[in-house]
């Protein structure tokens, strides 16, 4: 929870960078971290069915790249999307 609550805190924090105002920026740093919380638990599921225990060893104890960059591959898509839809013009 102070995970969130400092990527919150942080994304508010920089709302002057964004096209945001600071309660956009917040929610959309709240948007970016659900999405990172669903990529694990999904990629989880995935490997959990198929009998796999890390996807990958190119970085040891850390799970391969899809571990470091899962997240990334479900929020940014999500991001573009939501605020192609609620900021676009």
């Amino acid at each position: 929870m102070g995970g969130v609550a400092a990527t919150v805190g942080l994304g508010a924090a920089l709302w002057w960078v964004t096209p945001f105002s600071p309660l956009q920026a917040a929610g959309m740093a709240a948007l970016v971290v659900l999405m990172g919380f669903t990529e694990i638990l999904v990629i989880s599921a995935i490997k959990r069915d198929c009998g796999v225990k890390d996807s990958g060893t190119a970085i040891g104890g850390h799970g391969g790249f899809m571990g470091r960059m899962g997240s990334l591959s479900f929020a940014a898509p999500v991001f573009f999307h939501v605020s192609g839809f609620c900021f676009g013009h």
